[in-house]
């Protein structure tokens, strides 16, 4: 079968591959115009904050997310069992666990925000952000 305006299989499998300075042969990398492309990790700044919550209601992580942020961390360095949720209209204790002395992370923007609630009293978590 011919495909019309396609060039032949053996000039684009050609393409795909371009020379280095050094002189090896690397397979070529091309984004198209309609994706997106956006870098996960530490490529800007890093940002800790330690947010307290409570078990009487749900508390953003933080309160004011790092712009461009595309990864956190959610540490609870304490004993007491926390959960985390997406919605804060949640009216019960109901999320993912991070027990006492777990850790949690996401590749997550800032424009998704996360919020906790804590099993019993009043306690602080380390929050770590990265853009």
């Amino acid at each position: 079968m011919v495909w019309p305006n396609r060039k032949n299989i053996n000039t684009l499998e050609k393409e795909k591959f371009v020379e280095c300075p050094a002189g090896q042969t690397a397979v070529r990398v091309k984004q198209c115009q309609d994706q997106v492309f956006r870098p996960s990790g530490l490529t800007v700044e890093g940002k800790i904050t330690i947010v307290t919550i409570s078990d009487s209601g749900w508390t953003a992580l933080p309160g004011t997310a790092l712009t461009d942020r595309n990864a956190i961390s959610i540490q609870n360095p304490t004993e007491t069992e926390i959960k985390i949720n997406f919605d804060n209209t949640v009216g019960t204790y109901e999320g993912i666990i991070i027990s006492g002395g777990g850790e949690r992370f996401y590749n997550i923007t800032d424009s998704i925000l996360i919020y906790a609630r804590s099993s019993s009293g009043s306690i602080d978590l380390a929050i770590e952000e990265v853009a």
